[in-house]
């Protein structure tokens, strides 16, 4: 099948696409399955959404499509891996490639709570903007190095929390941080009505932001799928036949 060919294929659902990449990889199809990439990528071809990334993962790496294999495994990081998510999705996947994906979520889980807990070390940028506010009696300095307001500590402490959660919530999206920041940072502003938060984010709100959402998306984006954390190696990496989903626990043969 030529590239011409494959542009009046209607393909209206993602695992049509995949299949149809295994077909040109098997047959060593260069031309048309670079094509469809392109495709995909310009949106010409549906790419996994919303739940469907766990069934398009395990269709994926069965059929060893490195590039969807590797985005789907993204993609399902915004929904829980429970049993209920997978559903009947579970019987398309591969032993291996149910381990991967947990491991892979455990190391993101483990690299994103590794990254807010950086976030207390006040003495180092972006912290080193902030002055004591209006709530100093309950914010965080270090040693006069650095300074975090209670309502951007309290921020992070949630979400540090919620990370812990890998598996029955969705991870964190670093997407999201800006929107957060900017709410409780309202939130304070309006009920202190604080001189030194607002004169700090006028000046360097933005640049502040934009710093958290680097750090956390660079934790996440060092996590391969079936490979190892460039930043951190999870715990019991030797033991990789069992995987938690949810709030139970089943052995992988």
């Amino acid at each position: 099948m030529s590239a011409c060919n494959l542009s009046t294929v209607k393909l209206t659902v993602i695992y049509k696409v995949l299949y149809l990449l295994a077909a040109c990889q098997k047959y060593d199809m260069v031309s048309a399955q670079s094509f469809i990439h392109t495709e995909v990528s310009r949106k010409g071809f549906p790419a996994p959404t919303g739940v469907e990334a766990f069934p398009a993962y395990a269709i994926a790496s069965g059929k060893k499509l490195i590039p969807e294999m590797e985005n789907a495994a993204r993609q399902t990081l915004k929904h829980p891996m429970t049993f209920e998510i997978l559903g009947e999705g579970l019987r398309l996947f591969e032993t291996w490639a149910l381990r991967d994906l947990a491991d892979f979520r455990k190391r993101c889980r483990d690299n994103l709570i590794a990254c807010f807990e950086s976030f207390s070390k006040l003495g180092q940028p972006p912290f080193n903007i902030w002055t004591p506010c209006t709530d100093d009696s309950y914010s965080i300095s270090s040693d006069k190095t650095g300074y975090s307001p209670a309502w951007l500590t309290e921020l992070f402490q949630k979400h540090l929390n919620d990370s812990r959660e890998a598996f029955s919530k969705p991870l964190f999206n670093p997407r999201s941080i800006r929107r957060e920041y900017l709410s409780a940072l309202k939130a304070h502003l309006g009920s202190l009505n604080c001189v030194s938060c607002t004169k700090v984010h006028s000046l360097n709100g933005e640049s502040f932001c934009k710093a958290l959402e680097d750090r956390l998306t660079l934790a996440l984006s060092e996590v391969t799928i079936g490979g190892v954390c460039l930043l951190i190696l999870p715990r019991n990496y030797g033991s990789l036949n069992k995987v938690y989903l949810g709030t139970r626990d089943f052995e992988l043969t």
